[in-house]
């Protein structure tokens, strides 16, 4: 068995040195068998066997995987942020200038004390929740001004979602995902010991950490 999983390795290690990114290659039957072929010595396992305990070998990893990795991995530590006396349109300048849907608000210890989202800024406009650009649009049109002009010179402090949901920097990708999910949110600022912003965690960084796994990683 020694042996078996020597030649495995050493499989492995030409394929890196080759310049092969294992992580986007599918295995499949005929690669299975053509592997089994390579190794030296008997091996008394057919190529559906091996596939089958190969596939679940890589979801006991993809589970630690996901079980090891914390928000200090995941995390973006460059957070945009506004203080709570920021007026909206100065919220909204800067979330266009960073191109960001949401910004966590912080007084000056860096605490965080809420977020304001698209979601809530479209509330203040159209007076009922929503994340419906469209709705916002067809009010627009029905409009002889400018809805934003009452909502304009309203604070941070007074559009923001509070208090906010955060994430200590040990939580897990396991933890993280479920609540993202739970809170129906797709941000979480990232805390650390004292409270303060340390950085922000996105639904599409969930995405991202996750594909890092790969579809076919060999740890052995």
């Amino acid at each position: 068995m020694n042996n078996v999983l020597k030649d495995i390795r050493m499989m492995k290690e030409r394929m890196e040195v080759s310049g092969i990114d294992l992580s986007q290659v599918g295995l499949t039957d005929a690669d299975i068998y053509e592997a089994m072929k390579s190794i030296s010595g008997y091996l008394d396992i057919t190529p559906g066997d091996f596939k089958e305990l190969y596939c679940i070998a890589y979801k006991h990893a993809a589970e630690r995987f996901a079980r090891s990795m914390t928000a200090c991995d995941i995390m973006v530590a460059a957070v945009v942020s506004v203080s709570p006396e920021a007026p909206l349109s100065e919220v909204v300048d800067t979330m266009s200038e960073s191109r960001v849907s949401g910004v966590p608000v912080v007084d000056g210890d860096r605490k965080v004390l809420g977020v304001i989202s698209e979601k809530d800024i479209l509330f203040q406009l159209i007076g009922e929740p929503t994340d419906n650009f469209m709705a916002l649009l067809a009010r627009c049109l029905r409009s002889k001004g400018c809805i934003a002009m009452p909502v304009r010179k309203l604070t941070a402090r007074e559009v923001m979602t509070a208090p906010a949901i955060a994430i200590p920097e040990d939580a897990t990708l396991v933890d993280i995902a479920a609540i993202l999910a739970q809170n129906q949110v797709n941000r979480l600022p990232v805390t650390d010991a004292a409270g303060c912003l340390v950085g922000i965690i996105t639904r599409s960084d969930i995405v991202n950490a996750t594909l890092r796994s790969g579809t076919c990683s060999w740890n052995i």
